[in-house]
């Protein structure tokens, strides 16, 4: 799993928790505590609790500045990165099979896969060219061009990943949440995206993302499906 994305989940399990242990604090209160002592003692749990969220999100600003600075030195052309392979794109040799091969080949590897983009373009150029001299209307891309990532598409990835992060920090303390079902549904969704967020897990990472995903069950309280 990607590193970035690993942090993200720590960080917000850890939010979790504290959310949940202070909901249940609150909770004990209301049996034990006199009204107007409990409020007090709430808003000052709640109070600890949204320290709490600022601290998280602070983290998860940090780790999405670092990714996407990343994002941004990945997405930098490096002539000393091109490899043998390169040359093959001299030509018109490659097939879209062994294209789309190379592309897998060289996700971390920009400044290749700019350079199988701009001949994936040139061949579907070619390909839609004699389409419409042979009387084809709406001739199709052989080459997979559009899934070839760029430093911009990925920086908006991870713009797109720390609203999600909030998302899953409103749910863990109910803000935006008008009642109860709402919040109920927002924690069965949310807990779907969270177990298949990062499923790219690399073999050296140990961590489970099931058991991950059990830990997030356990601190919204639901069930395994």
């Amino acid at each position: 799993m990607n590193t970035y994305i690993q942090r993200t989940k720590d960080t917000i399990l850890d939010y979790l928790v504290k959310a949940q242990k202070t909901g249940a604090k609150i909770e004990q209160g209301r049996k034990i505590y006199q009204p107007d002592s409990m409020e007090q003692e709430e808003k000052r749990l709640r109070g600890e609790l949204m320290k709490a969220r600022k601290e998280t999100e602070a983290k998860l600003d940090s780790i999405y500045r670092e990714a996407s600075a990343g994002a941004r030195e990945w997405g930098t052309l490096d002539g000393t990165k091109l490899t043998a392979d390169a040359s093959l794109l001299q030509g018109q040799g490659v097939t879209p099979e062994q294209f789309d091969q190379l592309v897998t080949k060289y996700q971390d590897n920009y400044t290749m896969l700019d350079q199988l983009k701009k001949y994936g373009e040139a061949r579907n150029q070619d390909a839609a060219k004699k389409a419409r001299e042979e009387g084809e209307a709406f001739p199709a891309a052989p080459y997979n061009v559009h899934d070839i990532p760029g430093p911009d598409a990925r920086i908006q990835e991870w713009d797109d990943m720390r609203k999600r992060a909030t998302y899953f920090l409103n749910v863990a303390d109910g803000t935006g949440f008008n009642s109860d079902f709402e919040r109920g549904f927002a924690q069965s969704t949310a807990d779907k995206a969270f177990e298949a967020w990062g499923e790219d897990q690399p073999e050296h990472d140990t961590r489970d993302p099931e058991k991950i995903a059990d830990t997030f069950r356990e601190a919204w309280g639901l069930a395994k499906e």
